[in-house]
Order: C-alpha cells, then sequence, then structure tokens
C-alpha cells in the first residue's frame, strides 16, 4: 500500500477512516466470489448482466480491501472513481496494475450499459472475468479471506 497516496486520498476527503471491519471484508470477498461463478453461469444469456456482475466483483473486492484496512470510499458523487483511485494508491504492492488500470475502463462500460443502454457481446465476458478474478483473488489472498 502506498501510504502517502492513501494519504492524500483522505487530505482530499476521496476516503475517509473507519472502524477496520475483516469479518464484513471477508463477506465481500464471498460474494465478489460468487459474482464471478455467477457471471459465467449467464454470459451466453445475459452478457450485459454477467459484465455487471463482473465489475461488481472488482468493487467489492476493492471495497473489502478499504474496510478491512479501516476505510472507506465518502459518500456522494463519483462514489465508483473514487473506489478506483483507492486501488491504484493501496493495491499497488498486489502487482495486479494491468488489471487494476482496467477498473477505469469497465467503469465506463458499465456506466454506459446503466445509462445509454449500451449492450455488453459475449466476446468481452471473458476478458473481464480475467481482470475481475485476478483483482477479486489478488485481494482475497492479502485479506487471507
Amino acid at each position: 500500500m502506498s501510504e502517502e497516496d492513501v494519504q492524500r486520498l483522505l487530505a482530499e476527503k476521496k476516503i475517509e477512516a473507519v472502524e477496520p471491519d475483516a469479518e464484513t471484508a471477508r463477506a465481500e470477498i464471498a460474494t465478489a466470489r460468487q459474482h464471478l461463478v455467477s457471471a459465467l453461469e449467464i454470459a451466453e444469456r445475459d452478457p450485459t448482466l454477467a459484465f455487471i456482475a463482473l465489475y461488481d466483483a472488482i468493487r467489492k473486492a476493492i471495497q473489502a480491501h478499504a474496510r478491512a484496512n479501516g476505510y472507506r470510499v465518502t459518500k456522494g458523487a463519483g462514489g465508483h472513481v473514487k473506489t478506483g483511485e483507492y486501488a491504484l494508491a493501496a493495491l499497488d504492492a498486489l502487482e495486479i496494475r494491468d488489471h487494476l488500470d482496467e477498473f477505469d475502463a469497465l467503469r465506463a462500460i458499465r456506466n454506459q450499459s446503466e445509462y445509454e443502454a449500451l449492450f455488453v457481446g459475449v466476446d468481452e465476458i471473458e476478458e473481464t472475468h480475467a481482470h475481475a478474478y485476478a483483482i477479486v483473488e489478488a485481494v482475497a489472498a492479502e485479506l487471507e479471506a
């Protein structure tokens, strides 16, 4: 974890300090893992929903890391952007930077599917799953969840 970057996010009020909660973090990792499985089960039938599940798996894993370490993204607009910023600051040591760099692109696709009726094709699920799996399992390993 880059303590300097995390402190900057705290100073900018993008994240806030809270009581660490390892139990809830483990539950979030379990949910993220279930999303990984569910996404593959529905990918052919509903690839857009599968994509959303994979995106949420990543987001929940990042939230789990923050929660276990005594942080959370502040309320208000831009929560998913702030989640990505936390991930880049706090998860750098996990050697998943290439996967984390994709989070912002995936967020944009997610927003287009939610607000602009973008259809996500089944061909996008495999690559998205690879990113989600890498992030979820790296966080799970660090948290021993």
